[in-house]
């Protein structure tokens, strides 16, 4: 599937639920979006701009790599992500692991 496609239908579950956590990690709260990024409060810690940039950049590891969504956040540095990588682990998994096959 497109990753754009995918992308919307994460934004959609966002905003639908308002957040995302996955398992014991921590909460990350939707505040806004605009055209080229999302803005999550982080349960401990600032707000947090992520680019949707970043995001696809995690989409696609996943569509490469599915396994990878079996793992935790860390993974993502992988693809060159740092910082973000618990809210935009999280915000992933609010699709289900076929969705990235």
């Amino acid at each position: 599937m497109d990753p754009k496609i995918l992308l919307g239908r994460v934004l959609q579950k966002m905003l639908d639920q308002g957040f995302s956590q996955y398992a014991n990690y921590n909460r990350f709260n939707y505040i806004r979006h605009n055209k080229n990024e999302i803005v999550v409060d982080r349960e401990n810690g600032q707000p947090t701009k992520i680019k949707f940039s970043k995001i696809l950049i995690a989409i696609e590891g996943y569509t490469l790599n599915p396994e990878w969504y079996d793992c935790g956040p860390s993974k993502l540095r992988a693809l060159g992500l740092t910082h973000i990588t618990s809210p935009i682990h999280s915000m992933l998994h609010l699709l289900t692991k076929n969705d990235y096959c």
